[in-house]
């Protein structure tokens, strides 16, 4: 079981649907807003959304990649 603290960022931001951790995302930001928002799913992290982006794209030979991991 988690803290007080850690129950509370649970209930004010949204958790990443694919790989469960919290995000820095707002339950009440409008959606429109959203940086790796799914449209019936929920949200994703930021390393998820980048992971789609590079599945998306096909561009896997960049480096710039290197600088997230």
């Amino acid at each position: 079981m988690g803290t007080k603290k850690e129950k509370i960022k649970e209930e004010i931001f949204e958790t990443c649907i694919k790989c469960g951790t919290l995000t820095n995302v707002k339950k009440t930001d409008n959606v429109i807003f959203r940086s790796g928002y799914i449209e019936g799913a929920g949200q994703l992290c930021f390393m998820c959304s980048q992971i789609k982006k590079l599945h998306k794209t096909g561009n896997y030979g960049d480096n710039e990649w290197q600088r997230y991991a």
